[in-house]
């Protein structure tokens, strides 16, 4: 991959704007991951509203962890792909995917690690996710990823495109069917989000395409699915329509206010980002996020990523310190995101 051009963004779209405040918020919460609401405000004090130190990956203040890195790289994969096919775009992905892990990042989860080594020997294969969830008892529903599925909606997909292709790029490293429909009903709520709808709204319209697509047949059909994960094939079917019914009481509940936990569980996950991104601005949506520590960088992320679909700006305070903390081919952790990441954006 050639490294990317710096250039400054001149009016920035909906799209790139998003990239922007996910990873601004990602590096906002990476200070207090999984730390305590009484540490956080001990070390801290009550507000968050600039980069802190006391990452426990030693991430420094502005750096944004594993959640913004697999996107930018996700987003690399698409870049290197152009117009190739499905199969070959995925197989980018993934590859891309691969690269960022083996230039040994700090912060990595556990079901993503395994999930793109598995299949290392043969980068021809694209069922890495489903053999990890099969190989770990079919009992991993992380939000490895939902933490980075906006790169499909920012890389523009749209429609039962954009449905398709955010269930198989989850399912590349989580094939849990919580996992899947998480990141489905997510990326729909980013596209009707840029069309203007308020989020209740945009909400109901991402649930409606979460309902609408058969998951199951695209991850069949890109081969994520397949003859040596038959136990997550049947796995996947026999739990599709509880999960279904689970992300959407989750997404209501969090539409309501209501917050379980900060956890990296998939479904806590969504829930506390939908409670966050109701608020009136950018920080009054993320600083909640960060004082709340546990998975504090991946619910920004979430939470980012909806507001910057919304059209909520990053604080100019925010943007020049703002990288990603950790180098790999394709990006270099001393890069200013204000210059490079237009560059991932494809034009309109």
């Amino acid at each position: 991959m050639t490294d990317l051009p710096a250039r400054a963004p001149a009016a920035p779209d909906r799209r790139t704007r998003t990239l922007l405040s996910l990873c601004a918020a990602d590096a906002l919460g990476a200070a207090t991951e999984f730390k305590s609401p009484d540490s956080i405000r001990a070390q801290y004090g009550e507000r968050i509203r600039t980069y802190q130190p006391g990452s426990v990956f030693g991430f420094a203040p502005g750096e944004a962890t594993d959640d913004s890195q697999m996107t930018v790289a996700t987003l690399l994969g698409y870049r290197q792909a152009a117009a190739a096919d499905t199969e070959i775009r995925h197989r980018a992905v993934l590859a891309a995917l691969r690269d960022w892990l083996a230039a040994a990042p700090p912060d990595v989860g556990n079901l993503t690690r395994l999930a793109l080594r598995v299949t290392a020997n043969d980068p021809r294969r694209l069922d890495g996710g489903a053999l990890a969830w099969q190989q770990g008892g079919l009992d991993g529903a992380g939000n490895g990823g939902l933490m980075r599925v906006a790169a499909v909606w920012i890389a523009g997909f749209r429609g039962e495109s954009l449905a398709a292709e955010a269930a198989v790029v989850t399912a590349l490293t989580h094939a849990d069917p919580r996992c899947v429909h998480a990141s489905v009903f997510l990326t729909g709520c980013l596209e009707a989000l840029a069309a203007g709808q308020a989020l209740p709204d945009a909400a109901a319209a991402g649930l409606r395409v979460m309902e609408s697509l058969d998951a199951r047949a695209a991850l069949v059909g890109a081969g994520v699915l397949g003859l040596e994960t038959q136990a997550a094939h049947r796995a996947f079917r026999e739990r599709d329509r509880e999960a279904r019914a689970q992300v959407r009481a989750r997404v209501r509940q969090g539409l309501a206010g209501h917050l379980s936990s900060q956890s990296g569980f998939v479904l806590d996950t969504l829930e506390a980002a939908l409670v966050h991104a109701r608020g009136a601005d950018w920080l009054a949506c993320v600083e909640p996020a960060a004082l709340l520590g546990d998975d504090s960088d991946t619910v920004a992320c979430v939470v980012g990523a909806l507001i910057g679909a919304r059209g909520l700006d990053v604080p100019a305070a925010l943007r020049p310190d703002l990288r990603l903390g950790h180098s790999w081919p394709g990006w270099e952790r001393g890069w200013a995101c204000v210059e490079h990441l237009p560059a991932l954006v494809p034009a309109p």
